[in-house]
């Protein structure tokens, strides 16, 4: 018979503080309100390399330059889904 799981639930203000001031060098915790989906599709090769060009240029990631022009067009985009919140290495590997 399977054990029902407990859903952990959103932790509490206290708890996302205390874990943000454990390493100040990672961003703070973002707990999404509404729930997040990924979302997949299949473009041209052209169309990657454009994105991955302009994301470059401007140092972020595609899904910035993805959400930045769905909110250009009026669609509904959470302000934290139009920033880069990409982990960042802590400090860069030593040259072998």
């Amino acid at each position: 018979m399977a054990k029902e799981l407990k859903s952990p639930g959103r932790p509490e203000s206290p708890a996302l503080r205390q874990l943000a001031a454990a390493n100040p060098m990672l961003p703070p915790p973002v707990m999404p309100n509404g729930g997040s989906e990924m979302i997949n599709f299949r473009v041209a090769s052209s169309t990657v390399d454009a994105l991955d060009d302009a994301a470059e240029a401007e140092g972020t990631t595609r899904k910035v330059i993805i959400t930045r022009a769905l909110a250009a067009a009026g669609y509904p985009v959470q302000p934290a889904d139009l920033e880069d919140r990409t982990p960042r290495r802590r400090r860069q590997r030593q040259a072998a």
